[in-house]
């Protein structure tokens, strides 16, 4: 991320915590219980790997370890956030957590450590410079590259009536199409909330969405 939009990220967090304190309007998000809904389309495949490792990447106050964590899974977490800020909370409210201060794009991680890389909300912010696009390309880029088993991501959809002041819609065919160019293993939701969508690449057959969200599937037809 260039000097330039890392600041006015940062600064806008910061305003909003300051403002907010530990709230889902801190994150820029706003109806309650959303948040739950995105971490249930995001973490399925996480779940299904109970003792699975995950780096969340723009984890915020590592909200998305609390819903792991009560939901059974029980592996290896790791934070990554650029907001100083968002962090200290995180940490106080989690100390034996690795929360760390770090962007994605830097290339500062080894590659191939986790088993999921999750990001929620983090590629939503329009950018100061416009280069909206180039730094999301070069995020999924990254997190793929760290990832042993799937990335799953979420955006706010440029498919609505009205886009968000400050926010970035993305469009989620220009999505798909990145995230072919680095597997061909590749899942788009965009059926579970009004104006955004998650992308899922995945590293193999293992872990794709035909073991993970269509067995899920069979399980709820199962219990009617």
């Amino acid at each position: 991320m260039k000097t330039e939009d890392r600041l006015d990220y940062v600064q806008r967090y910061e305003k909003r915590l300051e403002e907010f304190g530990y709230s889902p309007a801190t994150l820029g998000w706003g109806a309650q219980g959303r948040q739950e809904v995105r971490f249930s389309v995001l973490a399925e495949p996480a779940l299904r790997m109970p003792e699975s490792s995950v780096l969340d990447v723009g984890c915020g106050f590592c909200d998305l370890y609390d819903f792991l964590g009560q939901h059974g899974w029980r592996g290896r977490y790791t934070g990554m956030d650029i907001v100083p800020g968002l962090l200290d909370v995180a940490r106080r409210r989690h100390p034996d957590l690795d929360v760390r201060e770090l962007d994605i794009t830097d290339d500062s991680m080894p590659v191939g450590e986790y088993d999921f890389v999750i990001s929620s909300g983090a590629l939503n912010a329009a950018l100061p410079s416009g280069n909206n696009e180039t730094h999301i390309e070069a995020a999924l880029h990254s997190m793929y590259q760290r990832c042993r088993c799937a990335t799953c991501v979420d955006f706010l959809s440029s498919y609505v009536d009205f886009q968000k002041p400050g926010a970035h819609h993305t469009d989620p065919g220009w999505a798909l199409a990145v995230a072919k160019r680095l597997t061909r293993r590749v899942l788009l939701r965009h059926d579970y909330m009004p104006y955004e969508f998650s992308i899922f690449l995945f590293r193999d057959d293992t872990t794709s969405e035909r073991r993970v969200f269509r067995a899920f599937e069979g399980e709820l037809k199962a219990g009617m």
